[in-house]
């Protein structure tokens, strides 16, 4: 669960939040919904820890992890739309990358090996093996097909980008 606890937040003498206290539970999917301008992703950018609020605090469960993917619009057009939601792990994302270059590697080492184990055990911390599926799962969740999910990002239809 994640827990927002009195947060305010002022840009000099503009009141951007006061006070503001919410539940996410687990098993929802929530929506950030507003006007340009109106605070959604600095709302974000407090939940992610990235920016801290002038009061009030936000507490994650240990075994809850909150994972961000940045607004830009075509940062991503060249990812497929699955490794696209798993970035939002994005420690997750690095260990598949390092994994896939070492398995590729011609002369595989006995130290490739060790860094291998390493990554690996680091892979099953972070629930690598069901990314994939819990990736897909939540793309269901927005109305984004199974068909789209192994398409790069740019061909997503604009409806399947919101």
């Amino acid at each position: 669960m994640i827990t927002v606890n009195n947060v305010s937040l002022r840009f000099g003498d503009q009141k951007l939040f006061e006070d503001v206290n919410l539940k996410f539970n687990p098993g929802n999917c929530y929506g950030v919904i507003g006007a340009n301008g109106a605070g959604k992703s600095t709302f974000l950018k407090i939940l992610s820890g990235e920016i801290e609020p002038n009061s009030g605090d936000v507490s994650i469960d240990a075994h809850t992890r909150l994972s961000v993917l940045k607004q830009d619009h075509f940062q991503y057009d060249s990812e497929n739309v699955i490794d696209t939601v798993i970035m939002g792990n994005q420690r997750l994302f690095e260990i598949i990358k390092e994994k896939d270059a070492l398995y590729a590697k011609p002369d595989f080492s006995e130290e490739d090996g060790m860094k291998a184990g390493e990554l690996e055990g680091e892979f099953a911390e972070q629930n690598g093996w069901e990314a994939e599926s819990d990736a897909a799962y939540l793309l269901q969740g927005l109305g984004v097909s199974n068909e789209y999910h192994q398409q790069l990002m740019k061909d997503l239809p604009a409806a399947g980008k919101v």
